[in-house]
C-alpha cells in the first residue's frame, strides 16, 4: 500500500483504502488513549481544577490524571487546544510510525494561515507562541492501563509534560538551528503514542467548531462509531461521563443541563451530525442525580463511518478494534456478557409515593411531577413548597389563575421558605411540644391531688386512732409533752404550752398509726375503697394557697407575740406555778429569751405546699377559751386532746 508524505520526507500512517476520501471529510487519525483525557480548560474565563481519579471494586486506583498549569504561562486554554487538536494531531498523523522523537511543526504564520487566524500586528504569533508554552509546561500525573496495537496490556504511571517546544531561530538536538517550530516528544507520551490505537475525525469539521463544541465532537464520535458498528439506533453516554472527560462544569438539575448541553449540540444538528437527543434520569454512584443521553447519528456521522470503514479488511490494524467495526472474539463477547448479566440492571428513580399524591392533588400530573423530582437539589424543601403555595393561593385566591403552573414554578425554582412560615412538619412539632407540656401538667396537677387527699386521709386516720386509744394513755403522752413545752418555753403562757402540748401528742402519737403509703393509697383510691371523713379540697393555685397555718402555727415566737394582745382579756391573770406574758408586752426582734429558741422545733405537721389545708388553723381558736378559763382560776386542767 502506497504511502502519502508531507513536506518531501515525512512519513504518515497508511490509507485506511485506495480510494479517495469522500468530498467534505478530511480525516485525521488521533490516538485513543490520551486523547480521550482532558489537558486543556477550554472556559473562556475562570480556572479548572482537572482531577480524574477512579478506583475498581476493591479499592485500587484503575485510573488517575491530573494536570496542573505553569503559573508564568497560565492556564492553556482555546487557543492551545486548536493548536493541539487541529495542528499537533495533523503532524503526527502525517509522520506515521514509528513517530520520530523531534517533530516539525511549521512556521507561526504557517500555523495561523492553518487555524484561520490574522497575523496583523504580530499579536497573533505572539497568542500562539503562548499557547505552545501553556501545552509544553502543562505537567500530567497518570496512572492507568491501555490496550496496545498488538492486543497487549500496557501500564503507564509517570509524572510528566508531554513535550518541549523548540522556536525558529534555536537550537535543535543535534545542534542545527530550528528554521521553524518544532517540538521535542518526552519518552512516556511518545510510547503511547507509537503504540496506542487511533480513531478517524474530521479536521475540517473540527476547525469549524468552537473549542467546547469540538470536545464533545472527539468524545462522543468514539460512541457514534460503536453505535453504528452494531446496528444500534442511538449512541449514549451518561452526563456525568461527558463532563468528567470535558473538563466541564457539572450541573444537577435537568434544565440546566439541557441548556448547557444545547449550546454544544447547535451545531452537530446543524452539520447533521446529530438528528435529535433525549435524557433518562438516573443516579450516579456517589448517589446524585445523572442523566444517560441518548444521541441519534445523522447523515454526517455515517458519511463519516462510511469513510472510514469502507473496506473492513483492509482497516487499519492501528485502529481501534471497536471503531474498526470489527467483532470482538467470541470469547471476550462471552466474558462481556457474563459480565453484564452479573451488574445489576439499573432501575428507574423511585419516588415517595405520598409526595407524588401531594403534587396530583394540586392538579400537578405524575409525570410532571416525577420529572420536577428528578432535578430537585439536595435537602430541597419540596413539601415546603407546596404549601407555601397552598397559602399564597389561599390568601390571595383570584391572583393564580393556573395553580398548578404556580406548584410546578416553585419547585422548579427552589423558592426559599419564609422564617415565618410554619410548614406543617414544623406545625406537627409544635403541637407535639404543647401535647407534651399539657400531659406532664397535667400529671403534676394529679399527683399534687393525690398528695392532697393523702394528707387528709392522714388526719383522719390518725384521728381515728387516737379516739381508740386508753384514754389514760393519751394523758400520760400529753403531759410528758406538755412538760417538754414549759421546759422548752418558759416564759410561754399556759395556754399557748396546753395549744403546742396537744400537736406534739398528736404527731408522737401518730407515728403509731397503721398508716396505707401513699403508693397503697393512690391504688385504693382508684378502687374506690378510700373514705374518711374530711373532704378533699380542690388543689388551690399558688396564688390561692391560704396564709394561715403557717401563722398560727409557725412558731412559738409569733404566739407569743399575738397571745397577750390577741387571746387574753386584760383583767385574766395568769395560772399560778405556770407563769404568763400578760404583764409584759415583748417586742417581736428583740426579746432574747424568744430569739434564741430555733423556729424550725414548733412548727407542726403540715400538709404538701400545694394545698394547705386551712382546718390547721383550727387548734389555737378552739384552745382559746379553756386557755381563758385556766388563766382566770375557773376551769381546771384537764388532760386530753382538743
Amino acid at each position: 500500500m502506497e504511502v502519502n508524505h508531507r513536506d518531501g520526507g515525512e512519513s504518515r500512517l497508511p490509507a485506511l483504502t485506495s480510494q479517495a476520501e469522500p468530498t467534505g471529510l478530511d480525516l485525521v487519525r488521533t490516538e485513543t488513549v490520551l486523547s480521550r483525557l482532558p489537558v486543556h480548560n477550554l472556559a473562556k474565563q475562570g480556572r479548572v481544577n482537572i482531577q480524574i481519579i477512579k478506583h475498581t471494586p476493591t479499592g485500587e486506583v484503575e485510573l488517575k490524571w491530573e494536570v496542573s498549569y505553569n503559573e508564568r504561562y497560565g492556564q492553556a486554554r482555546q487557543l492551545a487546544y486548536k493548536l493541539d487538536t487541529i495542528i499537533v494531531n495533523q503532524r503526527i498523523d502525517e509522520a506515521g510510525r514509528p513517530l520520530p522523537k523531534i517533530l516539525r511543526i511549521g512556521s507561526l504564520n504557517e500555523i495561523c494561515a492553518e487555524l484561520n487566524v490574522a497575523t496583523h500586528a504580530g499579536q497573533n504569533t505572539k497568542d500562539l507562541k503562548r499557547a505552545f508554552l501553556q501545552n509544553a509546561s502543562a505537567f500530567i500525573t497518570a496512572k492507568f492501563d491501555y490496550r496496545a496495537n498488538d492486543g497487549t496490556q500496557r501500564h503507564i504511571e509517570a509524572g510528566i509534560t508531554r513535550y518541549g517546544v523548540i522556536f525558529t531561530g534555536e537550537k535543535l538536538p543535534d545542534g542545527r538551528k530550528a528554521d521553524a517550530v518544532y517540538i521535542v516528544f518526552n519518552d512516556p507520551f511518545w510510547e503511547v503514542l507509537n503504540n496506542a490505537p487511533v480513531r478517524p475525525l474530521d479536521r475540517a469539521y473540527m476547525k469549524e467548531l468552537p473549542p467546547a463544541a469540538q470536545r464533545f465532537y472527539e468524545i462522543i464520535s468514539r460512541k457514534i462509531f460503536a453505535a453504528l458498528k452494531n446496528n444500534y439506533p442511538r449512541a449514549k453516554i451518561s452526563y456525568s461521563e461527558y463532563c468528567t472527560f470535558s473538563a466541564q462544569l457539572r450541573h444537577y438539575e435537568r434544565q440546566r443541563v439541557q441548556d448547557q448541553m444545547a449550546k454544544l449540540l447547535r451545531h452537530h444538528k446543524e452539520s447533521g451530525y446529530i438528528t435529535s437527543v433525549s435524557y433518562v434520569p438516573t443516579i450516579d454512584a456517589e448517589n446524585q442525580p445523572d442523566w444517560i443521553m441518548y444521541f441519534t447519528p445523522g447523515p454526517k456521522a455515517h458519511a463519516e463511518f462510511d469513510a472510514a470503514h469502507r473496506t473492513r479488511k483492509h482497516a487499519d490494524p492501528n485502529t481501534d478494534a471497536i471503531e474498526r467495526g470489527e467483532q470482538q472474539p467470541r470469547r471476550d463477547r462471552s466474558r462481556v456478557s457474563a459480565q453484564r448479566l452479573r451488574q445489576p440492571v439499573s432501575q428507574p428513580m423511585q419516588f415517595d409515593p405520598e409526595l407524588i399524591a401531594e403534587f396530583t392533588r394540586r392538579g400537578v400530573t405524575e409525570t410532571k411531577a416525577r420529572a420536577l423530582l428528578a432535578n430537585v437539589k439536595p435537602n430541597q424543601q419540596v413539601l415546603a413548597q407546596l404549601e407555601l403555595g397552598d397559602h399564597h393561593i389561599t390568601t390571595n385566591p383570584g391572583k393564580y389563575r393556573n395553580p398548578a403552573g404556580f406548584y410546578i414554578h416553585l419547585v422548579e425554582e427552589n423558592s426559599p421558605i419564609p422564617a415565618d412560615f410554619e410548614t406543617s412538619s414544623q406545625r406537627k412539632a409544635r403541637e407535639k411540644r404543647e401535647e407534651e407540656q399539657r400531659r406532664l401538667e397535667d400529671e403534676r396537677r394529679a399527683q399534687s391531688d393525690l398528695e392532697t387527699e393523702y394528707y387528709w386521709y392522714s388526719e383522719d386516720a390518725i384521728e381515728r386512732y387516737i379516739a381508740a386509744l386508753d384514754p389514760a394513755e393519751v394523758a400520760a403522752v400529753r403531759e410528758s409533752k406538755w412538760q417538754e413545752q414549759r421546759a422548752k418555753y418558759q416564759t410561754m403562757s399556759s395556754g399557748l404550752i396546753d395549744s403546742f402540748a396537744d400537736q406534739e401528742t398528736k404527731r408522737e402519737l401518730g407515728k403509731r398509726a397503721p398508716l396505707l403509703t401513699i403508693e397503697e393509697f393512690k391504688t385504693k383510691r382508684e378502687q374506690g375503697s378510700v373514705f374518711f371523713s374530711q373532704p378533699a379540697p380542690e388543689s388551690p393555685s399558688a396564688d390561692e394557697l391560704p396564709a394561715e397555718p403557717a401563722v398560727t402555727l409557725a412558731s412559738a415566737e409569733t404566739v407569743a407575740e399575738l397571745a397577750p394582745e390577741e387571746t387574753l382579756p386584760d383583767s385574766a391573770a395568769p395560772a399560778e406555778g405556770r407563769g404568763g406574758a400578760k404583764e409584759q408586752k415583748p417586742e417581736p426582734a428583740k426579746s432574747p429569751e424568744i430569739h434564741e429558741e430555733p423556729a424550725i422545733e414548733l412548727v407542726s405537721t403540715a400538709p404538701p405546699e400545694a394545698a394547705t389545708p386551712p382546718a390547721m388553723s383550727e387548734p389555737p381558736i378552739e384552745l382559746l377559751p379553756e386557755l381563758q378559763q385556766q388563766e382566770e382560776g375557773t376551769g381546771p386542767i384537764e388532760p386530753g386532746l382538743v
